[in-house]
């Protein structure tokens, strides 16, 4: 259960981040290499074994893991663009409610027992989905990309994402998780870092130190809440882990987004959000 409230709290962790960087302007590609730079060393140091190349190229995850780690950035991307653009209540509902796609795949491909109250959380999530992210008539043409498309595409994104670790933790992973990680976190390095030096070659685009600091503190927190995530995998189910992980975050970032950073939500957000929580309560207890 340890395991479960801190990768609960990291995750959340990780939304007011992403807000904080938009208030200091941080550039959000030279934080988010640092972060991966940061989590893959992070990885390496705790692993207690022989560090060898061919520990990660023999490795029967190695393949899956070059998929989570492009995932990885990708998504990450996401959350800073939605975080920034259509707020952190918005964004950490739209991400937690992906929630549906690895439940459903629980049933599926690991062999967990489905039910009637399941089912219906699993609809009531995509209605929560569209309430969360409804906003006002005179708002939609103003907002509409940053408000709906960021946020739709970080659901599927996140939910694929977490789909996959599953797989990875189910299948693959023995007793090198930390291998695994540092794998995935290097992948996603590689790849920010090709997109960084592609940037720094146009004019007009410099280094600023801030930026790596900001994205070491980032790092530290998305290492956490990955590696508790994958040891609460050995113990929960997907359809009651995910759930119960994904409502605490809905929680807490809302509760944040309005004490601290003054995001007004709509009644009809409240609404989204309110049926959101009892989807995912419906889920985890079904």
């Amino acid at each position: 259960m340890l395991y479960l409230v801190a990768t609960t709290l990291l995750s959340s962790a990780i939304f007011v981040v992403f807000k904080l960087f938009k208030k200091f302007r941080i550039d959000n590609l030279q934080a988010i290499v640092a972060n991966y730079l940061t989590a893959s060393a992070m990885a390496l140091w705790v692993y207690s074994g022989e560090l060898q190349l061919s520990s990660f190229l023999s490795a029967s995850w190695f393949t899956f893991s070059l998929l989570i780690g492009t995932a990885f950035i990708g998504v990450f991307f996401l959350f800073a663009l939605s975080s920034q653009k259509a707020g952190i209540a918005i964004t950490a509902v739209s991400s937690n409610m992906s929630v549906v796609i690895p439940a459903a795949a629980g049933f599926i491909l690991f062999q967990e027992q489905s039910s009637l109250l399941k089912i219906i959380g699993i609809i009531l999530a995509l209605l929560a989905l569209y309430l969360s992210l409804r906003k006002k008539k005179q708002e939609k043409i103003k907002v509409s990309w940053q408000v709906f498309l960021l946020p739709v595409f970080l659901f599927f994104g996140t939910g694929l994402n977490d789909l996959m670790m599953k797989i990875a933790e189910y299948y693959y992973v023995t007793d090198d998780l930390l291998l695994l990680l540092a794998s995935i976190f290097i992948v996603a390095l590689l790849i920010g870092s090709s997109v960084l030096i592609f940037r720094l070659r146009m004019a007009d685009y410099k280094l600023n130190f801030r930026n790596f600091i900001a994205g070491f503190l980032l790092g530290l927190i998305n290492f956490g809440s990955t590696y508790f995530l994958f040891l609460s995998m050995a113990w929960f189910d997907n359809s009651v882990l995910f759930p119960i992980r994904n409502t605490g975050v809905v929680a807490i970032t809302a509760l944040i987004a309005l004490f601290f950073f003054g995001e007004k939500l709509t009644k009809t957000n409240w609404i989204g959000i309110g049926i959101a929580i009892l989807a995912i309560i419906m889920i985890a207890q079904g």
